[in-house]
């Protein structure tokens, strides 16, 4: 890692000197007009973590309980939940056919998560039972979802919807988000009930829902989700940027993705309606048992936008990134212990992560300290 990359990290904002200035977090009110929306990335409940849980029944919101704070600022709160929660089906599992105990979202929803991807790889591993026992389950915790459906009948019906629509009751009384979820495939599974949207064979039928969502005045911003890409890889396929451009000139406001399990690349995007528009590629890893350092190292993206009475739609405004680590230690009950720390609290972070950081992420959109972080969600 380069002096200057250590440096610039290490390096405390001005805001950390007036530190004690700054008004408890939870007592400061952004303008009324400014929106900010959070992403993690994948949620993956591997056995290791799961046998944590089992032993110690602390909840799994302990894992990041050193974000929490962070996340409360937002006015939205979104996460890949990476397999279904099933639990009247089978007993629960890992890797490589998930099944996650009930508590994950338990955890979710005490965490103030407000949505959920439920389109990724794993979305298929307990069947089509397995998609419509994670929806029960998802509303009987108030999660809303996008990405799968119990059925078409359903969809036809209009009891259902492949976008979910949440509203901004902090920064508007008659606006609402709408998000759209995809995945690249199901593991080989076969989608036997077309119960999955899927990123590029329903590329038309994103479209149409893009198209229908814009044209609603209460729909302020519209954000695609996508499971996609290759595992393990930085890079960006040019497949992947051609659909992402597509779609943001097509309507979409932002494009945040996950799958590959190390963060990826943030792209402006400038549409030829001359819109601010963003891809991030992917978050990484919110929570799981990967080892590896690269999928250890992950982010909380904030997107700000601006809205005011006079706008029909939200605009993008601001992007900033938390740097995220995941802490794995041993209990004296040889269990693992799993704690997601920001990137400037742990001192014994590999140089390979920091560069990760910097490089993907971009250090202009990199929070670098917890004074830096409070304010840009405060003001």
């Amino acid at each position: 890692m380069t002096t200057e990359v250590s440096d610039s990290f290490k390096k405390m904002s001005n805001l950390e000197k007036n530190k004690q200035q700054l008004v408890d977090a939870h007592m400061v009110e952004r303008p009324a007009k400014d929106l900010v929306l959070s992403f993690v990335g994948d949620v993956i409940i591997h056995e290791r973590l799961r046998r944590r849980e089992v032993a110690t029944g602390e909840g799994y919101q302990v894992i990041w309980s050193a974000v929490q704070k962070y996340l409360n600022l937002a006015d939205l709160r979104y996460a890949n939940l990476e397999g279904p929660v099933a639990p009247d089906l089978a007993e629960p599992s890992g890797f490589p056919r998930f099944n996650y105990p009930e508590n994950i979202l338990i955890s979710l929803k005490q965490a103030r998560f407000d949505l959920v991807s439920t389109a990724n790889n794993h979305a298929l591993d307990r069947g089509f039972q397995g998609v419509q026992s994670n929806l029960k389950f998802l509303k009987k915790h108030h999660l809303s979802h996008t990405g799968t459906i119990s059925d078409e009948t359903s969809l036809l019906a209009g009891h259902e919807t492949w976008w979910s629509l949440t509203k901004l009751s902090a920064v508007s009384s008659d606006k609402k988000i709408a998000w759209i979820s995809c995945t690249e495939m199901t593991n080989g599974i076969r989608d036997i009930k077309h119960q999955v949207l899927y990123c590029y064979k329903d590329k038309k039928l994103i479209f149409e829902l893009i198209n229908q969502l814009k044209h609603q005045d209460d729909i302020a911003a519209i954000i695609l989700l996508p499971h996609w890409g290759e595992e393990e890889v930085f890079d960006i396929e040019a497949h992947r940027r051609r659909w992402a451009h597509l779609m943001l000139e097509q309507g979409a406001s932002a494009i945040v993705g996950s799958h590959p399990h190390v963060i990826q690349k943030i792209e402006h995007y400038i549409t030829r309606d001359q819109r601010q528009t963003l891809i991030a590629y992917s978050l990484g890893n919110f929570i799981s048992n990967q080892p590896w350092i690269p999928n250890k190292t992950s982010m909380m993206l904030f997107l700000k936008f601006s809205l005011d009475k006079a706008q029909s739609k939200a605009v993008l405004k601001d992007v900033k990134a938390l740097p995220l680590w995941m802490n794995r230690s041993v209990a004296s009950t040889g269990t693992t212990i799993f704690r997601v720390v920001p990137g400037w609290l742990e001192k014994k972070i590999p140089d390979e992560a920091r560069d990760i950081w910097f490089e993907q992420i971009g250090e202009d959109k990199i929070l670098k300290s917890d004074a830096e972080t409070l304010h840009f969600l405060s003001y």
